[in-house]
């Protein structure tokens, strides 16, 4: 039940964070056009991007290190605010010295320089608010976690408002995207204090060496795996119109509707595989990917049919040329259904490492995908290469939990019964 019970919270949470950056992106289309939804996504994508790549893998140590009751919650946190303070810290730094003046030139045209510049504070922001959350996930309190997800998402929502009434322009958006993590942060600290846990900067050397010794083996896959996701809108942008973008940002966002159910899947399995037996972990495995595998399925489907007139209704009739490309990519989410159970619980195993191989799989394919059909077929070739690379992804790792798990391929479909042998 514990399973059911958070799963439920997080895809709840998730849906209410969709729901709300979704809406931030209704609003931005209707007030600034293509243009602004375009400029909009990329504010949100680049500085998340680069918050990942410098993550150094510590919101995939923490929940296991604390789950596992291996250090004192109060240690990992100290360590963990230390960390976040001095990565973030260089990320800006490198922000304000060259990307912010690489991409303002060539991707955020439609921003001042002074704006652009502003973007890069979303990356300090990012680390301290995913660092601290991980502690939260850790301690299995899914409600408070999902909160903190939930701020950010909201208060950008209610920033960009203003638009409706002619207030504000493209400033405005980098304001409520910064503002947004910035109250996440917050309340990421709060959720902590109450808790009695306190959020202060203090390094302790053996939780660091374990944390990051633990955290590489998966980092270098999420560093992968959020390519997989957002590399797509990177290259599109360096060979389309930001309305291109625009359109691309409106098919993903609803292709990927329902995708809050493999994420939330992953978010509560870890600590939660954490604490059981080889064997228990993998009877859960089993059922979960059965399970998570079917819903996603039905899901697909019901997008298939719903998601050409969600578009026009609510972005307009501008983004019917999202259409295709959103088609093309329910191909590909099909088969990404139980990625989620089999991400959890190799974290949970202690093979995190596992999860980099299937994101390195899926990464090549995106490259290659994206650089060969992009430029001849725009959002479409986009669409296409990515749909493949989760179809690569999802077949690398069911082919893995098979391999590693003593478990055949019609026991996990259910066409054999499983009876788990002993670890």
């Amino acid at each position: 039940m514990s399973v059911l019970k958070n799963t439920s919270i997080t895809v709840a949470g998730k849906f209410l964070s969709s729901g709300a950056a979704a809406l931030a992106a209704v609003v931005v289309a209707a007030a600034l056009g293509a243009k602004g939804a375009g400029t909009f996504a990329l504010i949100r994508v680049f500085p998340g991007v680069i918050a990942a790549v410098l993550g150094a893998g510590i919101t995939i140590a923490n929940p296991y290190l604390v789950a596992g009751n291996r250090h004192s919650v109060q240690r990992v946190t100290e360590t963990t605010v230390a960390l976040g303070l001095v990565v973030g810290a260089l990320g800006w730094l490198g922000w304000w010295l060259v990307i912010g003046h690489v991409l303002h030139a060539h991707v955020y045209t439609e921003l001042t320089a002074g704006a652009a510049l502003i973007v890069g504070l979303a990356i300090p922001l990012n680390l301290l608010r995913d660092y601290l959350n991980s502690i939260q996930q850790g301690l299995q309190t899914f409600k408070a976690a999902n909160l903190v997800l939930f701020m950010d998402d909201f208060v950008s929502l209610l920033l960009v408002l203003p638009l409706l009434a002619g207030m504000g322009g493209t400033t405005l958006i980098v304001v409520a995207a910064v503002a947004g993590t910035a109250a996440s942060v917050v309340t990421a600290a709060a959720f902590l204090l109450r808790r009695g846990i306190r959020p202060w900067p203090r390094l302790h050397r053996d939780i660091l060496r374990e944390a990051m010794g633990f955290g590489i083996k998966g980092h270098i896959g999420r560093m992968a795996n959020m390519l997989n996701w957002r590399l797509d809108v990177m290259i599109l942008s360096a060979f389309a119109s930001v309305e291109v973008v625009g359109y691309y940002a409106v098919a993903s966002k609803v292709a990927e509707l329902f995708r809050p159910l493999s994420a939330s899947l992953t978010f509560v399995l870890r600590p939660l595989i954490a604490s059981l037996s080889i064997a228990e972990a993998r009877v859960r495995g089993v059922l979960l990917y059965r399970r998570a595998f079917a819903i996603n399925l039905a899901a697909i489907g019901v997008m298939a049919l719903t998601g050409g007139p969600l578009i026009t209704t609510f972005f307009g009739a501008e983004f019917a040329a999202a259409i295709p490309a959103f088609h093309i990519l329910l191909i590909g989410l099909a088969a990404h259904g139980a990625d989620g159970v089999l991400s959890g619980y190799n974290v949970g195993i202690g093979r995190p490492e596992f999860n980099t191989y299937t994101a390195l799989a899926g990464l090549v394919v995106t490259i290659v995908g994206d650089l060969m059909l992009i430029p001849p077929y725009s959002l479409i070739g986009a669409a296409a290469a990515s749909s493949a690379a989760y179809t690569v992804k999802a077949v690398a790792f069911t082919a893995i939990f098979i391999l590693t798990s003593k478990v055949t391929l019609t026991q996990l479909l259910g066409w054999k019964e499983y009876s788990p042998e002993p670890a």
